[in-house]
């Protein structure tokens, strides 16, 4: 077999993606479907007041939502989140990380931070940044810990929605 640059040993860190979305436990899940659909996120970390990651939701659980009926409408995010957060080290091999996805069933995992007794995310991986791997370099070169992020300012003010400098 040839060398393939594209089948160089990645690291998990090297295709992970920066940036996590989130809910708090007690946001609607209509607007939670809505804000998903918007942004095109499949799946969010669901965060207490104290900010302390909580739980879990993406698009299967929100679909078991749905399936359950008519109360689905009144459900909070804690409602419909699974407590336990598919979490791994950012620094193995993507070959390993895909396994243990395929052996917790996950279709994503989240690489959180801890201190202080709490946890939050810092970045996540799904099966189609596999896919985007797969596919070629092109498709992750804004991924990873490498990629080109916002410096703190510039997240400040568009949060505040401020005017860039």
């Amino acid at each position: 077999m040839m060398h393939d640059p594209l089948f160089a040993p990645l690291l998990a860190r090297d295709v992970m993606r920066i940036g996590v979305p989130m809910c708090k436990l007690d946001d609607d899940v209509i607007q939670l479907a809505r804000r998903m659909v918007e942004q095109g996120w499949a799946a969010v970390v669901v965060m207490g007041d104290d900010g302390d990651a909580r739980g879990w939701i993406n698009e299967g659980m929100l679909a078991q939502a749905y399936a359950a009926g008519e109360h689905a409408a009144d459900w909070v995010a804690a409602d419909v989140m699974d407590e336990d957060i598919p979490e791994a080290p950012a620094d193995i091999p993507l070959a390993a990380t895909v396994r243990l996805m395929a052996d917790l069933a996950v279709d994503h995992l989240f690489f959180m931070h801890h201190a202080g007794g709490q946890r939050w995310p810092a970045s996540m991986l799904n099966l189609r940044d596999v896919v985007r791997t797969l596919a070629g370099p092109e498709y992750i070169r804004d991924q990873g810990m490498h990629a080109v992020r916002p410096s703190p300012m510039d997240l400040f003010r568009q949060r505040s929605k401020l005017p860039a400098k």
